[in-house]
């Protein structure tokens, strides 16, 4: 690599450079040619790795024994490396900077430069952004993957860019949200009065309404008490978020419900993002990519192990019957009409 060479050429031996041969035609060699060449020599070098230098802020809610957590510290230590030291990211983990609401707000003041959450946290700048936690909307993980990792996936990026001001980088698999209540549910109709948290998404809200139950928006730093305190009856989230928020000492059942299909990525405020050099850019971006293709590995891998832990701790899982649950979610779809030619174009992807 040019920026490694040490070209070992100073202006006391350009004679020594000149008069390598001694030839009569060599003499007239014009010292400023030689320094031409060692000029370009050195502007090639410094353009290789024009990387600016910068400090990154990462906000997640994800702590340090979490998946997604070492996701964003492969993000981290991916993008230190590409840019020899240049480019730093700090993780502010744990919930450490506020909600997944004020997180996302921070990063349009500068407080945050990324943030790691779910799609759907960018609902309430535009509608678009509920499409991943649309129910039933991917059959399973590889029909999740399929598209995240298509042209669809990177068009479906770009309008939600367009109309959020967020760029997002990656699609991490945290796997299928599940239910954890203190009562069983075996079917729909034992929804009815569940008093279900839900994120703070509107998609979420009408999700559950829908289905018969009684959604309470409500932040995931309560959720733990307010399953103790008996102000819900019920959370869902993927398996992972159960077993690092402990649900299993409140709630004795879970609900193998399966109603979405849940994404990370990586958010950056599109104004920031845009101030970046192109390098830096796309070094963001392919770090980016693979830390959530290797979360996504991770948590396909460990979905079993999940179940089973979950099991181990005392937990009933329960698995109803499906079919009753899309049939009962259809007229969601009126709530969301211009969610329907994603909704259409996903679905019948194969």
């Amino acid at each position: 690599m040019f920026a490694q060479v040490k070209l070992g050429i100073t202006l006391n031996n350009y004679k020594g450079v000149m008069m390598f041969n001694a030839s009569e035609n060599r003499k007239n060699l014009k010292p400023a040619v030689a320094f031409g060449l060692v000029t370009s020599l050195f502007v090639a070098s410094s353009s290789v790795l024009a990387v600016e230098r910068a400090t990154l802020q990462l906000a997640t809610i994800a702590s340090p024994d979490n998946l997604w957590y070492e996701a964003a510290q492969r993000f981290a230590n991916g993008v230190s490396e590409r840019t020899e030291g240049n480019v730093r990211i700090e993780i502010a983990h744990s919930g450490t900077t506020g909600s997944v609401r004020e997180s996302v707000e921070a990063l349009q003041i500068g407080a945050n430069d990324i943030v790691q959450t779910v799609i759907a946290s960018l609902e309430p700048y535009d509608d678009i952004a509920a499409i991943e936690s649309y129910p039933y909307l991917f059959r399973d993980a590889d029909h999740f993957l399929e598209v995240f990792s298509s042209p669809l996936g990177d068009e479906l990026y770009q309008e939600i860019s367009n109309k959020t001001g967020f760029t997002l980088i990656g699609a991490g698999y945290r796997g299928a949200r599940e239910m954890a209540s203190k009562r069983p549910v075996e079917s729909v109709g034992d929804l009815d009065g569940l008093r279900i948290r839900v994120p703070e998404i509107r998609i979420f809200r009408k999700t559950w309404e829908t289905l018969g139950a009684s959604p309470v928006p409500m932040g995931s730093a309560e959720v733990y008490t307010g399953l103790q305190q008996g102000i819900i009856d019920a959370v869902e989230n993927p398996l992972e978020a159960h077993l690092r928020s402990r649900y299993h000492e409140a709630a004795d059942y879970v609900i193998m419900t399966g109603h979405v299909h849940s994404a990370y990525t990586f958010l950056f405020d599109n104004s920031r993002f845009d101030s970046f050099s192109p390098e830096l850019q796309e070094i963001l971006r392919e770090e980016g990519r693979s830390a959530m293709e290797w979360g996504s590995q991770e948590s396909l891998r460990l979905v079993a192990e999940h179940e089973e832990e979950l099991e181990s701790l005392g937990v009933t899982i329960i698995r109803p019957n499906l079919d009753e649950f899309r049939e009962k979610i259809k007229p969601m779809a009126d709530e969301f009409p211009h969610l329907a030619p994603w909704v259409e174009r996903i679905s019948t992807d194969s």
